[in-house]
């Protein structure tokens, strides 16, 4: 408090002002801190599809490689958990939001966003969809903010951290530090969207399969406990209710808006023009290419494929 009245608010205030000042506002929390009692705070929802939080995780970027998520509030359970080329591209966000709502059928009372370019998409067709209902709702279409400030998606991110993603930024600044990836060669980040997309999705699908069935234990601070997948599909069960709307279109419509504002991702998560070279070197359809299933495969498919596009340029 005497750092942010001083440097932000330009108040001349010094410590033992602020202290005495803070002691006669707010007695009972200055007294609760000094007894290290501090109570945090508890998260709230009315149930399933009341808040789903979305964001991106950008650590693997520098090597070519973007992830999305989506966990629904109330039961924690993670709605998609996606790998690509990139996490930036509105049209991309748009799509996995869009197979979300085609899939169930159903609106998200709320979505919870980063204030990004690439959520523009999904915040206009939250509220699009949520406003053309006729019952009224008491919330926002949409709320926004700083990643650092979604509770949800950040804790969840330090799980997946340690269990998937720790894995691979050491094993990509290995293959930096061994001259093996040049991080500045487009045909380098082709090679390893290629070769280890398949396996870091993989992953991802594990991970996400396992924590939508793990069992979240009670804790202080948490509003209900339980196995997420049964909190998001019974949340009757444990006295909520599910929050989502309906879908105000039929689904040839939701298709219409599907093809016209979101994009799937590349084949591979790769360029055309790489896929082409790579047509041409191996005489396989670039459909039809056979992708590496684990760690080893992946690193002799990308070392075979340098010898390969050595001298290329795309």
């Amino acid at each position: 408090m005497w750092k942010l009245l001083n440097v932000h608010c330009g108040v001349p205030a010094s410590q033992r002002t602020v202290r005495l000042a803070l002691q006669t506002l707010t007695p009972e929390l200055v007294n609760a801190r000094a007894r290290r009692i501090l109570h945090r705070r508890v998260y709230t929802n009315r149930g399933s599809n009341d808040l789903i939080h979305i964001d991106g995780y950008d650590k693997l970027k520098p090597y070519g490689i973007a992830i999305h998520w989506a966990i629904d509030g109330f039961s924690r359970k993670i709605l998609w958990l996606k790998a690509g080329p990139s996490n930036d591209n509105p049209q991309y966000i748009a799509r996995f939001y869009l197979n979300f709502v085609k899939e169930t059928k159903r609106i998200p009372r709320c979505v919870r966003l980063d204030d990004g370019t690439e959520n523009g998409i999904v915040r206009d067709l939250q509220t699009a969809f949520v406003l053309s209902q006729q019952d009224s709702t008491d919330m926002p279409p949409f709320l926004r903010g700083r990643s650092t400030g979604n509770q949800r998606i950040e804790r969840f991110w330090g799980s997946l951290r340690q269990t998937v993603c720790e894995f691979w930024r050491n094993y990509f600044r290995e293959m930096r530090s061994s001259g093996e990836l040049d991080q500045l060669n487009p045909i380098d980040i082709q090679c390893i969207r290629l070769c280890f997309l398949p396996v870091i999705k993989y992953q991802l699908m594990v991970f996400q399969s396992t924590w939508n069935v793990h069992r979240i234990r009670a804790q202080r601070n948490c509003q209900v406990s339980g196995i997420p997948s049964v909190l998001y599909h019974q949340p009757q069960v444990y006295g909520y209710e599910d929050r989502s709307l309906p879908l105000s279109c039929n689904i040839g419509i939701l298709q219409e808006i599907i093809d016209e504002y979101s994009l799937e991702y590349p084949l591979y998560g790769c360029e055309n023009d790489f896929l082409d070279i790579l047509e041409e070197i191996t005489g396989v359809d670039k459909h039809a290419f056979t992708l590496p299933t684990n760690v080893r495969e992946a690193h002799e498919l990308y070392v075979s494929l340098k010898e390969c596009l050595n001298g290329y340029r795309i």
